[in-house]
């Protein structure tokens, strides 16, 4: 008897029962509403994701359009028509493909380079090459087939591939209908754009007055970047003369001499750039990993390509747009981008798999993922029947691979989760679920069977021992 009054104090004080003696019923139950977060990662067995990349929402530059000149690079066809340049008072049309290197191939005048070049000045380049063997040439070029101008489409849509950007105001939208439509049961939509690591260069700023450049090697720009870095001495490896050493380093004093310095061939990429001194010979100073570094710049052919026969190539940094399925099929302006040259959309296909739950709930087994949204743990449960009554929502746990031959256990407390108290959890493919019970559960559930709430305690009687207690029944007579 006084284990039985003390299992009901316990329940008539809330001892972490939600319930008359049954730990297994959980919930918030509160006038107060929450709101809590719902965890893509435990942090305590998950490591970041290979390969995972930081998302950045639509801004405000993404939904205005930007008119730029054409530039011709690789795989784009020329339309080129040339006046005179094999037979006077004759007109010559060539077709031709921009190869890999950046070269087109035109009879009479060879190899031309015209990677990253505009129309008028690929015009211009063929026309000085002409000017070789005619008098005023003239020459007209078109792009027939602007590949530069294409963007890519992937992913849960009716037609993936490459499409063309037809005008400044193609967006999202139209891309996605272009390919004939997606599956709008994703969340998400990612655009990845290739944007420059720096922008278009922009002059030296002018000198103030009376601190005019010294000579034609840039010196005054030189003392502009003294100042940018602090140092009143001179940049690292610079002479007082504005010239700077091939491969050692100046010393200021009371430093230990700086490591050589090394000429490289070709501009490369630096956490953050600096204001170019131009030292005369073909190289300039960039400010690179932390320090200063002298940079040869690759000197140009007659036909316009590199010394070296390599194309320059752009800084670039790639930037993951994530666009909301929602608001945009809604009709929200605000997310409708605009597509670029060189846009990647990736339309995610919906996690598929199974998810296995065992131990104390209704009904275990093995689940399919949903095909539409997402599930979490509590949702997961409920889908299994709810709890088992010898259950014990403080030991919930789940199993999870945390890579291709391993997975990791990790117990949460599934009462906590339902009072809003602990964030939720999205489940993955393969994970496993286990809910466990204690010593004290299965007595208490005896002792909770054993007593029936109907007007006060009620209890169970065989009814073999009915006459025992109640006496006989009543015998109707007849008379």
């Amino acid at each position: 008897m006084a284990t039985l009054a003390g299992l009901a104090a316990a329940a008539l004080s809330g001892c972490s029962l939600d319930n008359y003696l049954d730990p297994s019923v959980v919930g918030r139950w509160e006038a107060t509403p929450t709101v809590v977060p719902i965890l893509e990662r435990l942090a305590s067995i998950e490591d970041v994701e290979e390969g995972f990349v930081e998302y950045s929402d639509v801004t405000a530059a993404d939904l205005v359009s930007q008119t730029e000149e054409y530039r011709v690079g690789p795989g784009d066809s020329l339309d080129v028509i040339a006046f005179d340049l094999v037979l006077e008072n004759q007109r010559e049309q060539y077709l031709l493909l921009v190869d890999n290197r950046g070269y087109i191939d035109v009879p009479q005048l060879g190899a031309i380079y015209v990677n990253g070049l505009t129309v008028p000045e690929v015009r211009t380049r063929l026309e000085e090459a002409a000017s070789r063997l005619i008098r005023n040439p003239l020459i007209q070029v078109t792009v027939a087939t602007p590949r530069q101008r294409s963007y890519s489409v992937l992913g849960a849509v009716n037609g993936p591939g490459p499409y063309l950007v037809p005008d400044t105001e193609h967006r999202l939208l139209d891309a996605l209908t272009a390919a004939s439509g997606f599956s709008e049961t994703t969340t998400y939509i990612y655009v990845i754009r290739q944007a420059p690591l720096t922008s278009s260069p922009q002059p030296a700023p002018a000198a103030p007055a009376g601190e005019q450049q010294r000579d034609g090697n840039g010196a005054g720009l030189i003392d502009l970047i003294d100042e940018l870095t602090g140092d009143g001495g001179g940049s690292p490896g610079v002479t007082s003369a504005g010239r700077a050493p091939a491969v050692t380093g100046a010393r200021r004093a009371g430093q230990p001499e700086d490591p050589p310095i090394d000429l490289v061939d070709s501009t490369p990429a630096p956490a953050r750039r600096a204001p170019q001194a131009a030292t005369g010979d073909g190289t300039s100073w960039m400010f690179l990993n932390g320090q200063w570094v002298q940079v040869r710049t690759p000197a140009a052919t007659a036909n316009g390509a590199p010394t070296d026969g390599s194309a320059p190539e752009p800084m670039v940094t790639q930037r993951t747009i994530r666009v909301p399925v929602k608001p945009l099929m809604n009709g929200d302006a605000r997310y409708n981008i605009i597509i670029r040259p060189g846009d990647v959309i990736r339309v995610p296909f919906p996690d598929r798999g199974e998810i296995y739950i065992a131990g104390q709930v209704q009904r275990p087994g093995v689940y399919n993922l949903p095909f539409s949204g997402r599930i979490t743990l509590i949702r997961a449960i409920d889908a299994a029947g709810g709890l088992a009554p010898i259950a014990i929502p403080e030991r919930v746990e789940v199993t999870r691979m945390v890579g291709p031959d391993r997975q990791a256990t990790i117990q949460l407390n599934y009462r906590a989760i339902n009072e809003g108290t602990q964030p939720d959890i999205f489940l993955k493919p393969d994970d496993r679920i286990n809910v466990g019970t204690n010593f004290w559960a299965l007595p208490l559930a005896v002792v909770r069977n054993g007593f029936r709430a109907s007007y006060g305690f009620g209890f169970f009687l065989d009814r073999n021992f009915g006459n025992d207690v109640f006496g006989p029944p009543p015998v109707r007579r007849q008379f």
